[in-house]
């Protein structure tokens, strides 16, 4: 019942709050339902009386008036016609929502920005050897007479963490520098048997990995287009650091077993569209789609073989062997891999310095405080 005496608009957001105090100038003025001159007349109060008011609806006030002798308290609205304004307290509450112009922009002028998200990458060379090193393996074992059960997956996609820090120039230009994480892997699977022995089951696994950190620096572009929202655009250029990883592996003594692992390091570009979600003046929500290039070659480390060999009893035994130097691509028509040599060896007809292509894009949500 109490809810029905508020006007509906009461339940809309007001972020101002006010008082009147009014003196009745007529000698005798209705106090009404509704603040409507056809509106059922509630009471009446006499010339010189003194009421006091929190809401006013265009020309009429919405007032109180005291319990009468039986104990019963009127409310009402009285047309400003009828009253004198002695009093007005007009108070704006902190609006932490309203956009800030150009010209009043406050703070230290930096902001941080903190997202993650997933990242899409083309893969180059690594991408390509890794499969034809699958590939190469899976055939021997069908040449074996062993039945496969492949469960191959992409190498493209990865998880992406990243930080800026921006030193704001104005409200709409920044630079700024950052840094984040990228982590990719792709472990795929092949259960082999032989149709006789169906129960000794046997098991590939071949897993590439990739872990980047970027170092950028860049221009941070703003531009409103609400005061709840901005577009934003930045772009810079990147210094990658990249580290391989590749497993290749078997539970049984058919397949030869590899671990490469190699790191580099070379210059590349990003660029990026975002909106912003203005929480408050100092808290954004951000969504950024980033598109960036950077192929990166050179990877220099060390791969570990382990050819088995079967001794006198027909045991299969290590045989482990270590590579140091370049990561090459090996470019064969039907099986490209992934070899790591000391030097660009004469035994392969087409060999090249394996590059790992990281253009691709990203999608990242994350928050942007300012100071």
């Amino acid at each position: 019942m109490a809810v029905c005496l508020f006007p509906g608009n009461i339940l809309a957001l007001n972020l101002n709050s006010a008082e009147w105090e009014l003196k009745v100038l007529v000698e005798k003025a209705n106090i009404r339902m509704e603040p409507d001159m056809k509106s059922p007349v509630v009471t009446y109060v006499m010339r010189g009386a003194m009421l006091k008011s929190y809401e006013r609806t265009g020309a009429w006030f919405r007032v109180i008036i005291g319990s009468d002798k039986d104990g019963f308290v009127s409310m009402g609205y009285i047309h400003v016609s009828d009253v004198e304004i002695v009093k007005e307290k007009l108070t704006q509450e902190t609006d932490f929502w309203k956009y800030e112009e150009p010209g009043s922009f406050h703070g230290i002028g930096l902001s941080l920005k903190l997202t993650g998200g997933m990242t899409y990458f083309s893969g180059g060379d690594v991408g390509v050897g890794t499969r034809g090193m699958y590939d190469y393996n899976s055939n021997f074992l069908v040449s074996q007479g062993f039945t496969l059960e492949s469960f191959l997956k992409p190498f493209h996609f990865g998880a992406e963490a990243s930080g800026d820090i921006v030193f704001n120039l104005n409200p709409k230009f920044g630079i700024g520098i950052g840094s984040g994480f990228i982590y990719a892997s792709s472990r795929s699977l092949l259960n082999y048997y032989e149709e006789e022995f169906k129960y000794y089951l046997f098991q590939m696994v071949s897993q590439p990995e990739i872990r980047v950190v970027p170092l950028r620096v860049g221009m941070f572009f703003s531009f409103p287009i609400h005061r709840l929202f901005n577009i934003t655009i930045n772009a810079g250029p990147v210094l990658y650091f990249a580290k391989y990883n590749y497993t290749l592996g078997a539970d049984g003594d058919n397949l030869d077993s590899l671990y490469q692992e190699a790191s580099a390091k070379r210059m590349g570009f990003q660029g990026g569209i975002g909106l912003e979600i203005n929480l408050n003046q100092r808290a954004i929500l951000l969504i950024e789609c980033h598109g960036r290039y950077a192929k990166i070659s050179n990877f220099q480390g060390t791969a570990k073989i382990n050819d088995w060999e079967l001794n006198i009893w027909g045991v299969a035994n290590d045989n482990i062997s270590i590579e140091e130097g370049t990561l090459y691509f090996l470019k064969r028509q039907i099986y490209p891999g992934l070899a790591i040599l000391n030097e660009k060896s004469a035994g392969y007809e087409n060999i090249r310095s394996a590059v790992f292509d990281l253009s691709g894009f990203n999608l990242r949500v994350g928050l942007k405080f300012r100071f």
